[in-house]
């Protein structure tokens, strides 16, 4: 009898025991700003909008919205994954864009997207964030074109107190026929004048594009926000587990009353009646981290190192 009981209390210890360990990981996971793998089938958006595809109301709310072309724009892929069952599969159409969002006689912003966009940090002067992704660009899928592809940007958000218009983003990493571009920008003024912000610092990733076809490439990047001229701002970008960019002391971000966002896609700029051909890429492995003390190894995809 005694060991009877002895067994049923070990065998409730372990359930217990079980129970705090799940509890700790689901709270370890919450301190997250996004952590997606579309894992569970699909996802989700606090503030799910337009063509919604693939949404599922009842998953945690990863993302803070998306912009998404029509209903083509996302595919649940379960062949060409990062890491788990699934990845997101990401299409832009080329003929007539116009069609599916908005003014079918107008371009308008969504049209030229197939987006998810993460929220927002809780500061902006001093915010501090760690994004960890991996793209898939197929060589069918991301053809030579006069526009290029923008697949991750970081937002400012114009203060709507001010009637402020939208700007251009502080950081955009860009796949371009030559191979990976970009820019970072900052804006001290509280009103910011113009679109493009104070000052732009243009960046180049070594590497031919075709280096980046056809296979998984990891990113991880850190960033700092400071737009004043005390210049404590920085940037860190690692493709595939190597530094790649690394400035510090820099200004960087725009002098806004909320923080910064990620986004994750595809978007065309510029004439889209350029354009010949239709684009797909695929996505997997977000994550983002404005925790304190956060570092590479909570973002990084996969078993990259830090080197």
């Amino acid at each position: 009898m005694q060991s009877m009981l002895s067994a049923q209390f070990a065998n409730r210890l372990y359930a217990i025991l079980a129970l705090l360990i799940m509890s700790s990981s689901a709270f370890a996971n919450s301190d997250y700003k996004v952590n997606e793998s579309f894992e569970a089938g699909g996802w989700n958006a606090a503030s799910p909008r337009g063509f919604t595809p693939g949404l599922k109301k009842d998953l945690a709310k990863n993302f803070m919205f998306n912009q998404l072309q029509a209903d083509h724009a996302f595919e649940l892929e379960d062949k060409i994954v990062r890491s788990g069952k699934y990845a997101a599969k990401l299409v832009w159409k080329h003929q007539n864009p116009a069609a599916y969002n908005g003014d079918k006689q107008k371009i308008d912003n969504v049209d030229r997207k197939a987006m998810f966009h993460g929220f927002k940090t809780d500061t902006v002067m001093g915010a501090e964030a760690w994004f960890g992704f991996s793209f898939y660009f197929p060589s069918d899928g991301t053809q030579n074109e006069l526009n290029d592809w923008l697949f991750f940007q970081i937002h400012g958000s114009a203060d709507k107190r001010l009637k402020e218009h939208s700007r251009n983003p502080p950081f955009s990493i860009t796949l371009t026929e030559n191979g990976l571009r970009g820019s970072w920008k900052w804006d001290p003024d509280e009103n910011s004048v113009t679109r493009t912000g104070k000052g732009t610092q243009k960046y180049t990733i070594p590497g031919a594009k075709s280096t980046y076809l056809d296979r998984w490439v990891d990113f991880v990047l850190h960033v700092k926000v400071d737009y004043s001229n005390a210049k404590t701002g920085l940037i860190e970008l690692w493709v595939d587990g190597k530094k790649v960019l690394n400035k510090h002391n820099i200004q960087f971000g725009y002098n806004d009353d909320k923080g910064i966002y990620p986004s994750w896609g595809m978007y065309f700029n510029g004439d889209l009646s350029v354009m010949k051909n239709d684009h797909y890429l695929y996505l997997d492995a977000i994550k983002m981290a404005d925790f304190p003390n956060a570092n590479y190894d909570d973002v990084a995809p996969g078993v990259n190192k830090l080197n």
